[in-house]
Parts: C-alpha cells; structure tokens; sequence
C-alpha cells in the first residue's frame, strides 16, 4: 500500500518544524527537505562545485566547503542570485528526495519544507510527489521574534520572509491550515485535530489506491 504523502510548508519562524515533530509523535515519517537540500549543498561534490564556481571564492570557508551564512547572504539580497542557486540544487534535491519516500513504510510521509508554493521542489516531471498540503501559518510579529531569538537580525528575518510566498499564496494551495499564534501547547492541540484528518486523507488514499490497482 503507498503511503500518503503531505507537504507540509510554511513561512520562516511560523513554527512549521515544531508541527512536523508533533506529527512524527503521531507515527508519521517526517522527511526534513531542507535537510536534504543541505545536503545536496555541503556534501554531494557535483552540487558544490557548480554552487562555488557561480558564487565565487567569498563562500569558501575554511575547510574547502560552503560558508553557509557568507552564501545566504547572497542568495537572500537577490532574486537572480536565489533562481541561480535552486536551478543547481533543486534537480538534485528532487531526486534525492524521491529516493527518500521510497525508502519509508509508514502510512503516513510528512515532508516538511520551506519551499511549496514558490517552486517545483518535491516533483517527479509536472507531478507533485505530495498528496495533500498542509499550510501552518503565523503574525508577522511573532515571527520575527523567532527568528531573532535564531540569531537573525530584523533584516535579514524580513529578506528572507520577502524571498518566500506569501500567506495567500500558500492558503491558495492549502488542504488544512493551522494559525500558530499561541504557545507550542496550542500548536500541539491543532496538530492532535490534523491528526484527525490526516487518518481520514489515509483512508480515502488508501481506498483510491486500491480502485486503482483492482483496474489492472
């Protein structure tokens, strides 16, 4: 039976990777794709080659690899600079990716990512590798109030929420939403209600799957 993927986005500081670790208590298989494009980044050498030879020698850090903050500060000042990074990354990332949700059991894949809306991360060709999305939302306030306390000054938390989609551009796309205002025993009990609907996604998934296969 194949599992039912959801996307799960949000902007920076929105607390999207709380509610994916939330999920995961539930038995869902959170696949961390801004881990994979780390990754893709630091450690596959074709990627961070061609990054280091667009971007220049100013990201080199010390050992020889990606200076991480020296190269966010680049991408994230520039709309050019961003589109050039990700057409490098992304094609690496989807694939890696594809192996990743191939790999898991569970019933339940959660693949929480920044990026959704803005573009074709977590596709296979014009297909989205998720079934569902799952939007988790909050004030502007509060998230640059996380985001400072990641030690990111109030410009660059605002470039990099100006690089991102917009809330309603995420709702557009939205099966489930979760405004994330409160303290993280709030956000839990809305993850606990998801749940609920997430074991009815499965269901239906599970259902149309098997339609399909008794077709053939």
């Amino acid at each position: 039976m194949k599992s039912l993927v959801i996307g799960l986005t949000g902007g920076i500081g929105t607390g999207k990777s709380t509610a994916a670790s939330i999920l995961k208590q539930h038995g869902a298989d959170v696949i961390d794709v801004d881990q994979i494009g780390r990754n893709v980044l630091y450690e596959d050498n074709v990627s961070r080659t061609k990054v280091i030879d667009h971007f220049g020698p100013s990201i080199i850090d010390a050992d020889g690899g990606i200076n991480r903050s020296a190269l966010a500060k680049i991408v994230f000042s520039s709309e050019e600079h961003l589109a050039a990074l990700e057409a490098i990354s992304h094609p690496a990332i989807n694939q890696a990716l594809e192996i990743r949700i191939g790999e898991q059991r569970a019933p339940v894949i959660i693949l929480d990512m920044a990026i959704l809306v803005e573009k074709k991360l977590a596709y296979v060709g014009n297909s989205p590798m998720y079934h569902k999305v799952v939007v988790i939302e909050s004030e502007l306030r509060l998230r640059l109030e996380r985001l400072s306390g990641r030690g990111l000054s109030k410009k660059e938390a605002e470039e990099r929420i100006a690089a991102q989609a917009t809330d309603n551009e995420r709702k557009n796309v939205a099966d489930y939403l979760i405004a994330n205002n409160g303290t993280i025993e709030d956000l839990s009990k809305e993850v606990d209600k998801l749940w609920g609907i997430v074991e009815i996604w499965h269901s239906n998934h599970s259902s149309d799957c098997m339609d399909r296969e008794s077709e053939y």
